[in-house]
Protein backbone atom coordinates (compact mmCIF):
# COMPACT_ATOMS: atom_id res chain seq x y z
CA UNK A 1 0.00 0.00 0.00
CA UNK A 2 1.38 3.40 -0.96
CA UNK A 3 2.03 6.01 1.74
CA UNK A 4 -0.46 8.49 0.23
CA UNK A 5 -3.26 5.87 0.28
CA UNK A 6 -2.42 5.01 3.87
CA UNK A 7 -2.58 8.70 4.88
CA UNK A 8 -6.01 9.10 3.25
CA UNK A 9 -7.37 6.00 5.04
CA UNK A 10 -5.97 7.22 8.35
CA UNK A 11 -7.53 10.65 7.89
CA UNK A 12 -10.92 9.05 7.09
CA UNK A 13 -10.73 6.89 10.22
CA UNK A 14 -9.91 9.90 12.40
CA UNK A 15 -12.78 11.94 10.89
CA UNK A 16 -15.21 9.06 11.49
CA UNK A 17 -14.06 8.71 15.11
CA UNK A 18 -14.41 12.44 15.70
CA UNK A 19 -17.95 12.37 14.29
CA UNK A 20 -18.90 9.56 16.68
CA UNK A 21 -17.64 11.57 19.67
CA UNK A 22 -19.79 14.58 18.65
CA UNK A 23 -22.98 12.54 18.22
CA UNK A 24 -23.49 11.84 21.92
CA UNK A 25 -23.30 8.08 21.52
CA UNK A 26 -20.12 8.26 23.55
CA UNK A 27 -22.03 9.79 26.46
CA UNK A 28 -24.46 6.86 26.40
CA UNK A 29 -21.65 4.32 26.20
CA UNK A 30 -19.82 6.09 29.01
CA UNK A 31 -22.92 5.99 31.22
CA UNK A 32 -23.40 2.28 30.50
CA UNK A 33 -19.74 1.60 31.28
CA UNK A 34 -19.99 3.48 34.59
CA UNK A 35 -23.14 1.55 35.54
CA UNK A 36 -21.59 -1.82 34.72
CA UNK A 37 -18.38 -0.90 36.57
CA UNK A 38 -20.45 0.04 39.62
CA UNK A 39 -22.37 -3.26 39.44
CA UNK A 40 -19.13 -5.23 39.18
CA UNK A 41 -17.55 -3.39 42.12
CA UNK A 42 -20.54 -3.85 44.46
CA UNK A 43 -20.45 -6.92 46.68
CA UNK A 44 -23.46 -9.20 46.86
CA UNK A 45 -24.12 -12.00 49.37
CA UNK A 46 -22.16 -14.53 47.32
CA UNK A 47 -19.20 -12.15 47.10
CA UNK A 48 -19.26 -11.72 50.87
CA UNK A 49 -19.12 -15.49 51.35
CA UNK A 50 -16.19 -15.75 48.92
CA UNK A 51 -14.55 -12.81 50.69
CA UNK A 52 -14.81 -14.61 54.02
CA UNK A 53 -13.57 -17.94 52.64
CA UNK A 54 -10.46 -16.32 51.17
CA UNK A 55 -9.89 -13.97 54.13
CA UNK A 56 -10.15 -10.80 52.05
CA UNK A 57 -11.07 -7.26 53.05
CA UNK A 58 -14.03 -5.66 51.27
CA UNK A 59 -11.62 -3.52 49.24
CA UNK A 60 -9.59 -6.58 48.18
CA UNK A 61 -12.75 -8.42 47.16
CA UNK A 62 -13.98 -5.45 45.11
CA UNK A 63 -10.59 -5.09 43.42
CA UNK A 64 -10.38 -8.79 42.55
CA UNK A 65 -13.92 -8.69 41.19
CA UNK A 66 -13.11 -5.75 38.91
CA UNK A 67 -9.79 -7.27 37.81
CA UNK A 68 -11.56 -10.56 37.02
CA UNK A 69 -13.59 -8.70 34.39
CA UNK A 70 -10.48 -7.33 32.66
CA UNK A 71 -7.67 -9.35 31.10
CA UNK A 72 -8.12 -12.19 33.60
CA UNK A 73 -11.50 -12.91 32.03
CA UNK A 74 -9.75 -13.77 28.77
CA UNK A 75 -6.34 -15.00 29.90
CA UNK A 76 -7.20 -17.25 32.84
CA UNK A 77 -9.35 -20.20 33.73
CA UNK A 78 -12.79 -19.22 35.04
CA UNK A 79 -12.21 -20.60 38.53
CA UNK A 80 -9.17 -18.49 39.39
CA UNK A 81 -9.32 -17.51 43.06
CA UNK A 82 -9.53 -13.88 44.16
CA UNK A 83 -6.12 -14.24 45.86
CA UNK A 84 -4.56 -15.43 42.60
CA UNK A 85 -6.12 -12.52 40.71
CA UNK A 86 -4.84 -10.04 43.29
CA UNK A 87 -1.40 -11.67 43.26
CA UNK A 88 -1.16 -11.57 39.47
CA UNK A 89 -2.17 -7.91 39.50
CA UNK A 90 -0.16 -6.95 42.59
CA UNK A 91 1.00 -3.36 42.58
CA UNK A 92 4.31 -4.10 44.34
CA UNK A 93 6.61 -7.06 44.91
CA UNK A 94 5.76 -6.94 48.63
CA UNK A 95 2.04 -7.12 47.86
CA UNK A 96 2.64 -10.06 45.47
CA UNK A 97 4.61 -11.93 48.16
CA UNK A 98 1.88 -11.26 50.73
CA UNK A 99 -0.82 -12.68 48.44
CA UNK A 100 1.42 -15.64 47.54
CA UNK A 101 1.95 -16.46 51.22
CA UNK A 102 -1.76 -16.23 51.98
CA UNK A 103 -2.55 -18.47 49.01
CA UNK A 104 0.18 -20.96 49.98
CA UNK A 105 -1.27 -21.30 53.50
CA UNK A 106 -4.80 -21.86 52.20
CA UNK A 107 -3.60 -24.30 49.52
CA UNK A 108 -1.52 -26.30 52.00
CA UNK A 109 -4.47 -26.56 54.39
CA UNK A 110 -6.63 -27.81 51.51
CA UNK A 111 -4.02 -30.41 50.51
CA UNK A 112 -3.86 -31.62 54.11
CA UNK A 113 -7.67 -31.96 54.18
CA UNK A 114 -7.60 -33.84 50.87
CA UNK A 115 -4.94 -36.25 52.11
CA UNK A 116 -6.86 -36.84 55.36
CA UNK A 117 -10.00 -37.55 53.31
CA UNK A 118 -8.12 -39.99 51.05
CA UNK A 119 -6.74 -41.85 54.05
CA UNK A 120 -10.20 -42.09 55.64
CA UNK A 121 -11.65 -43.32 52.35
CA UNK A 122 -8.90 -45.93 51.93
CA UNK A 123 -9.49 -47.16 55.49
CA UNK A 124 -13.25 -47.35 54.88
CA UNK A 125 -12.73 -49.37 51.69
CA UNK A 126 -10.38 -51.76 53.50
CA UNK A 127 -12.88 -52.16 56.36
CA UNK A 128 -15.98 -52.57 54.20
CA UNK A 129 -14.42 -54.64 51.40
CA UNK A 130 -11.32 -56.31 52.92
CA UNK A 131 -10.87 -59.02 50.29
CA UNK A 132 -11.97 -57.17 47.17
CA UNK A 133 -9.51 -55.37 44.93
CA UNK A 134 -10.36 -51.75 44.14
CA UNK A 135 -10.19 -52.58 40.43
CA UNK A 136 -10.70 -56.02 38.96
CA UNK A 137 -8.89 -56.77 35.74
CA UNK A 138 -10.62 -60.14 35.41
CA UNK A 139 -11.99 -60.66 31.93
CA UNK A 140 -10.16 -57.69 30.45
CA UNK A 141 -7.96 -58.33 27.43
CA UNK A 142 -4.21 -58.18 27.87
CA UNK A 143 -2.38 -55.26 26.33
CA UNK A 144 0.97 -55.13 24.62
CA UNK A 145 3.25 -52.97 26.73
CA UNK A 146 6.63 -52.76 28.34
CA UNK A 147 6.88 -53.59 32.03
CA UNK A 148 7.93 -50.01 32.78
CA UNK A 149 4.90 -48.51 31.06
CA UNK A 150 2.59 -50.97 32.81
CA UNK A 151 4.15 -50.12 36.17
CA UNK A 152 3.72 -46.40 35.52
CA UNK A 153 0.06 -46.92 34.69
CA UNK A 154 -0.54 -49.24 37.65
CA UNK A 155 -1.50 -52.03 35.26
CA UNK A 156 -0.75 -55.45 36.77
CA UNK A 157 2.03 -57.26 34.98
CA UNK A 158 -0.34 -60.22 34.55
CA UNK A 159 -2.35 -58.01 32.17
CA UNK A 160 0.44 -57.22 29.73
CA UNK A 161 2.02 -58.94 26.79
CA UNK A 162 5.59 -57.76 27.01
CA UNK A 163 7.41 -56.42 23.98
CA UNK A 164 10.56 -58.38 23.19
CA UNK A 165 13.70 -56.50 24.23
CA UNK A 166 15.40 -54.77 21.30
CA UNK A 167 18.58 -56.41 20.11
CA UNK A 168 21.70 -54.79 21.49
CA UNK A 169 23.82 -56.06 18.61
CA UNK A 170 25.03 -53.41 16.23
CA UNK A 171 25.45 -54.61 12.65
CA UNK A 172 29.10 -54.89 11.66
CA UNK A 173 30.42 -52.32 9.21
CA UNK A 174 32.56 -53.32 6.35
CA UNK A 175 36.14 -52.13 6.72
CA UNK A 176 36.76 -52.01 2.98
CA UNK A 177 37.23 -48.51 1.60
CA UNK A 178 35.63 -47.63 -1.73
Amino acid sequence: MRASTLCVLLAMACTSAAAQVRTGSTVEASTQTNASTKAVSELDATDRVVQEIWGLSSEEMRRSKVLAQGPRRNFSVPNLSPLEILGIHARTDAERRQYAERFAKIFRADVERSIAWDRAYTEAMAKLYPNDPMISFDGMPKVQSSVGAADMGNVPRTQIIEHPAPSSRVPARSSAKP
